[in-house]
């Protein structure tokens, strides 16, 4: 009787066949077009260089001959075969699945090095990052936002030295009210001062989501492969260094950073403490308490890394319902918005003397700025309605 064939020699022959079937096909459609080529060729050979009359109704041999009609034989096989050669090359070059497996095994080697050169011992001792602007750090000793910029900076997973970053602000900061005060005077500096301190903020607060956004979603994952290391009776540190050899960038750098913290040495309280730092999420403080609250009681820590993914998969379910559920109430929140300001640019565009009213005449300023009030409110009462906190 005949044993089964393994698994992945039927894999292989299928992927064989499919690249078989794809390279026939990207084949058959350069031989299509470059015989197109070489028909308009025959014809310009049978024809020994009788052009065809336009106004004769022909089919496509004869208006390919008045295109290629010029044109040297020779030259027509030799693009046919460069276009075959090249189109079949291209083709083989990206659909080749062991070239996307070697790519993505080269990318995760480099990713496991690089944790392992980046957290020595010396690289998880915390750092001043003003240590050698001794002036700069006695003059801002005291300032209490420099802290939450210094936290901003961590969460953002931004290296930048904290004096490169202050000089960055400064630098927009002085732009912005260079370009303002020569535009607009005194109110327009203080407004590009104002922005220019604004915008590298604001970059950071966005870089920052989008990193806890993705961290959030990799989270129910990590505790699940933390929670199947546990069953096969790894320690809970051996599962936080799974987690930061086994997936990806934010939660694998972080996750990988707590074990070589408590490798180092470190507490675990401690080591889960400064993680919440780091990343400030809800979810990620009630996993950081369970754990701790099951090192000083005990209990199936298996159980709890379950039962807190699955937690925060409904959390995510829930999310999505109320997105779905006020989706009108945003849509309408932009048309309202968008609105007032589209029939303005039309309502200009149409009849300039009849709008401008609204600018040059007193009355006019006084309703638009009414307007404008009441359509800041109306913005405001929108968001507050449709931002639903779970």
């Amino acid at each position: 009787m005949r044993g089964r064939q393994p698994e992945w020699e039927i894999m292989g022959g299928r992927q064989t066949e499919r690249g078989g079937r794809k390279t026939l096909g990207s084949g058959a459609a350069a031989f299509g077009c470059g015989l197109l080529l070489l028909l308009a060729a025959a014809g310009g050979w049978a024809a020994e260089g009788a052009v065809p009359d336009p106004e004769a109704p022909g089919g496509l041999l004869a208006r390919l001959h008045q295109i290629f009609a010029g044109l040297p034989h020779l030259l027509i096989l030799t693009t046919f075969l460069f276009f075959l050669c090249l189109v079949e090359g291209v083709f083989l070059y990206f659909s080749d699945s062991e070239r996307r497996h070697r790519r993505l095994l080269q990318k995760r080697l480099k990713y496991l090095d690089r944790l392992e050169k980046r957290f020595t011992q010396e690289s998880l001792l915390k750092v001043d990052s003003l240590k050698t602007q001794a002036w700069l750090r006695r003059l801002l000793k005291k300032v209490r936002s420099l802290e939450q910029l210094q936290r901003l900076l961590q969460q953002a997973d931004v290296t930048w030295p904290l004096g490169v970053v202050l000089g960055l602000f400064a630098l927009c900061g002085a732009l912005g009210l260079s370009l303002g005060y020569f535009y607009r005077g005194g109110l327009g500096g203080l407004l590009g001062l104002g922005l220019g301190l604004f915008l590298p903020y604001k970059l950071l607060a966005l870089k920052r989501a989008h990193r806890l956004k993705k961290f959030e979603k990799q989270l129910p994952e990590a505790l699940d492969l933390m929670a199947r290391g546990l069953k096969a009776g790894h320690a809970f540190a051996s599962g936080l260094q799974m987690v930061g050899e086994e997936m990806e960038n934010p939660i694998g750098m972080e996750f990988f950073k707590t074990f070589k913290e408590y490798n180092h040495g470190m507490d675990m309280n401690t080591a889960l403490l400064n993680l919440c730092e780091r990343v400030n999420l809800k979810e990620l403080k009630l996993f950081a308490t369970a754990v701790m609250i099951q090192r000083e009681t005990g209990g199936n820590l298996t159980e709890i890394l379950e039962k807190i993914a699955g937690l925060i998969r409904e959390r995510f379910k829930l999310r999505n319902q109320i997105k779905a559920l006020t989706a009108e109430g945003r849509l309408s929140g932009w048309i309202l918005i968008g609105l007032p300001p589209m029939i303005f640019t039309v309502m200009l565009k149409i009849n300039p003397d009849y709008t401008l009213m609204l600018v040059h005449h007193p009355t006019g300023r006084f309703m638009a700025m009414t307007a404008l009030f009441f359509q800041v409110v109306g913005m405001l009462v929108i968001r507050r309605i449709v931002n639903i906190k779970i």
